[in-house]
């Protein structure tokens, strides 16, 4: 302690204090021979230094300290090491935080995973870890999917998800800030699919064949997204009682399905498929090429709608067909393929599979089934429209398939012919559990439709298309 309190010592009968400064000693007289007044003359005269002293010890406590710690961090790290950006995708789908998924969707992130990392690879290939991404880098990442050319509502989803995985991988990667946190997304500009006149919706059909034909006529008349009529496999299908029940994909975490008639044209069709090979997917091509992107059989309907002479895209948008002066599509001379133009303006895409479903509900809607009945068949949960919502039962599943046009022949007069009446009874006490102050027009109106007698209707393929009575 000598060098931090000095030295006390009698020249004489005087006490002195030695002490050293930068090196130096120094030696002055306390100017008394009382020992206690010599420690005090000394605790005034040293105090500063002493102070000084005990800031450096501080310093130097702190710094080892400092030191340790990141030693203590640097060993934890390298015993588990922080996520890299190459094991980013595997350990999400193994995360129990993230959310559970659909396949669909699984596949639709790996795909915006996919082109995140290869962006990396190239644009920062000295970035290896996870929590290397910054804020910084992520803006530059958005910027690069806006020159891409990404729609509004492609940019959402593709940013949600990347800021979706940063957090649920915040702890494996030691991510303190998810850097796409402050990505804004952007104004989405909606342009809802058209529904399909009659003479289209025939001559899509007419004009399929294959697999493309039965995807296309269980879209028209189910009113099933594409990826429910893509995916649908033949447990979902039951010939004998006429009926398809199926939990959507965009609902699948509900649980609860939708139950729909199946059509004489649809019927006939699936019918020809031999007892022993009705298993698994209905369409399994179909279904393999679904999930392993949407984009190939969009794609294909996309060009089987042109071929039909339907333009897809919004007017004055994308590609349109050019046609001669009486309307109809020009075609090429060699191939026969309907030939198009560009507009040079960004493809609104206007018609595509979805439309069959926005066509299924008009034409049930034209006909008179209940709103609450096609709300039920089509999946919707909007609450403004189960605020009057009934019960669908088998029977009244299959009287709504019924109400749809004949519009799936291939130029030969249809037939729609209506299955055996179920037991009316069960039917009213299957009403009279649904009946209340609500719901009481709806159960009114199924309740004398129960006693009307069932119709058929015979249309030719190229006259005016004429709806069948709803059974409800």
């Amino acid at each position: 302690m000598k060098h931090r309190t000095g030295h006390l010592f009698l020249r004489g009968n005087v006490y002195w204090l030695q002490y050293r400064v930068e090196g130096r000693t120094i030696r002055q007289t306390l100017g008394t021979s009382d020992l206690d007044k010599a420690k005090e003359e000394q605790n005034k005269i040293m105090r500063p230094f002493m102070a000084a002293d005990r800031a450096d010890v501080l310093a130097m406590i702190q710094g080892k300290l400092s030191t340790a710690k990141t030693e203590a961090v640097s060993a934890h790290e390298k015993a588990n090491p922080p996520l890299r950006i190459k094991d980013a995708w595997q350990k999400y789908t193994e995360a129990p935080e993230r959310p559970d998924s659909g396949e669909q969707t699984l596949h639709q992130y790996c795909g915006h995973w996919d082109r995140f990392e290869k962006w990396t690879g190239k644009r920062h290939a000295s970035m290896v870890l996870l929590r290397d991404v910054t804020a910084a880098v992520a803006g530059e990442y958005a910027s690069d999917l806006v020159r891409a050319g990404l729609s509004s509502n492609r940019f959402n989803k593709h940013i949600s998800f990347l800021r979706l995985l940063f957090r649920v991988l915040a702890d494996p990667a030691r991510i303190l800030v998810n850097p796409f946190a402050k990505v804004q997304r952007k104004k989405l500009r909606t342009h809802s699919r058209r529904e399909l006149t009659i003479e289209e919706l025939g001559a899509i059909l007419r004009r399929a064949d294959g697999d493309l034909a039965t995807l296309l006529l269980l879209g028209a008349s189910t009113g099933l997204r594409l990826g429910d009529c893509a995916t649908l496999t033949w447990g979902e299908v039951d010939l004998a009682r006429g009926i398809i029940r199926r939990i959507p994909n965009k609902t699948a975490r509900s649980g609860k399905p939708v139950l729909l008639g199946i059509v004489s044209a649809l019927h006939e069709r699936l019918e020809k498929v031999p007892t022993k090979a009705r298993t698994g997917f209905v369409l399994p091509v179909m279904a393999g090429k679904y999930q392993r992107g949407s984009g190939m059989i969009t794609n294909a309907v996309k060009a089987h709608f042109l071929e039909c002479g339907i333009d897809v895209h919004a007017p004055g948008t994308g590609e349109q067909i050019e046609r001669k002066e009486d309307g109809t599509p020009l075609r090429d001379e060699k191939t026969g393929k309907v030939s198009v133009e560009d507009t040079g303006k960004a493809a609104v895409v206007d018609v595509g599979f979805h439309s069959l479903r926005h066509t299924w509900v008009s034409l049930h809607a034209a006909s008179g089934t209940p709103q609450s009945v096609i709300q039920d068949s089509v999946g919707h949960s909007n609450p403004a429209m189960t605020a009057h919502y009934t019960h669908v039962s088998e029977e009244t599943a299959r009287s709504v398939a019924l109400s749809l046009p004949a519009f799936a022949t291939a130029g030969a007069p249809a037939v729609v012919v209506p299955p055996p009446q179920a037991d009316i009874r069960a039917e009213v006490r299957v009403l009279a559990e649904t009946l209340n102050g609500k719901t009481w027009r709806a159960v009114r109106e199924k309740l004398l439709s129960l006693t009307a007698a069932p119709a058929a209707v015979t249309v030719e393929d190229k006259q005016q298309v004429r709806m069948l009575p709803a059974e409800i």
